[in-house]
């Protein structure tokens, strides 16, 4: 049995590290999220379609093709975004999180995202 978008992205919430994942529209429209603390997903959302947005101009500008995925490491953690469909996946790590796992972990999980959709 195919697994709903909510329990998807709270899969995602079982790696090491996750501490929240959103889909989120081009519009900066959050779809859906799960979060295992308090975040603003309202601004997560806005910021997120912004950086994508950014990035895929960057791509654009020297011919890369379609972007599949963004890593941004700061200090205390990590974000990853992928393209999902028309549709943008974010992931927030705290430091702890092993990045070659989680990267996987949104490659593998995208089909299972799509057909939730």
């Amino acid at each position: 049995m195919a697994k709903n978008l909510s329990e998807v992205l709270n899969d995602f919430l079982k790696i090491n590290g996750v501490n929240a994942v959103a889909l989120v529209g081009r519009d900066g429209f959050v779809i859906e999220s799960a979060a295992s603390d308090n975040v603003d997903m309202e601004a997560l959302g806005a910021m997120v379609a912004t950086a994508i947005g950014t990035s895929e101009s960057l791509g654009g500008e020297f011919n890369l093709g379609g972007m599949t995925q963004y890593l941004a490491e700061f200090d205390h953690g990590k974000v990853i975004i992928a393209t999902i469909g028309e549709d943008i996946l974010a992931l927030f790590t705290d430091a702890t999180a092993v990045i070659g796992g989680v990267r996987y972990a949104v490659k593998k999980g995208v089909d299972e995202l799509l057909n939730a959709m």
